[in-house]
């Protein structure tokens, strides 16, 4: 199974990245298409390293390889909060617009970068796992730090897809988030690990969808309420 699903989302998510660079033309704020891209991008490596694993054999260099994913996870996960904030303050809510909003999400992005660098990903250290055929790279020991980060991002995620919707905005990006939470649960009771990359793909082109959707609306004045 993993060894045919993984390849299926490199693809879909190099489908999903040409999407993106295209809609980006339609309205979709700069920074948010910046942060969605890289994003975007950095599960699309993820996907394609764990799809090489079913015909290259362990090594030191790919242990290397298999590094970068950890690294990306750390760097670029945590930029869903301000993706998420983004999201809201296009939606026009008062609250996003004021002076120390933005500083406030900045300044615990950092924060959930620097914690996950320093308590994880400096620690790391890696065995080659064999699984359905596909050899990884998995942390050898407990790799616990993460699961601040993915909450707060998960947090973040659902306050802004609830905050679409009840300002009549799209409601892609909470079906999209609670997807991935149900998934990522249920996923090890199948013991199929790529079930949890599929759930991520869902995430993701939620997160598109109504950056797109939402961008729409703003140049029709939906984000000049108040609230």
């Amino acid at each position: 199974m993993n060894a045919i699903l993984y390849p299926i989302l490199t693809v879909a998510y190099a489908a999903l990245l040409g999407w993106s660079i295209a809609i980006l033309r339609r309205g979709v704020p700069a920074g948010l298409g910046v942060m969605l891209l890289a994003v975007t991008a950095a599960l699309l490596w993820d996907n394609l390293v764990l799809s090489t694993g079913a015909w290259v054999r362990a090594s030191e260099g790919f242990e290397r390889v298999h590094l970068t994913r950890y690294w990306l996870h750390a760097c670029i996960t945590p930029l869903l909060v301000p993706v998420s904030f983004e999201l809201i303050r296009q939606t026009g809510a008062a609250w996003a617009r004021r002076p120390g909003t933005a500083p406030a999400v900045l300044l615990l992005t950092a924060g959930l970068i620097v914690w996950e660098l320093a308590a994880s990903v400096s620690r790391l250290s890696l065995k080659p796992v064999f699984n359905h055929g596909i050899l990884t790279y998995e942390p050898a020991g407990r790799f616990a730090a993460g699961g601040v980060m993915i909450a707060v991002v998960m947090a973040a995620l659902l306050v802004a897809g609830w905050t679409l919707i009840r300002r009549g905005g799209p409601s892609s990006l909470l079906a999209g988030t609670l997807v991935m939470l149900l998934g990522a649960a249920a996923s090890p009771l199948f013991g199929i690990l790529s079930l949890h990359n599929l759930f991520e793909f869902i995430l993701a082109a939620s997160l598109w969808d109504a950056a797109h959707r939402l961008a729409s609306r703003v140049r029709r004045g939906f984000g000049n309420t108040g609230g």
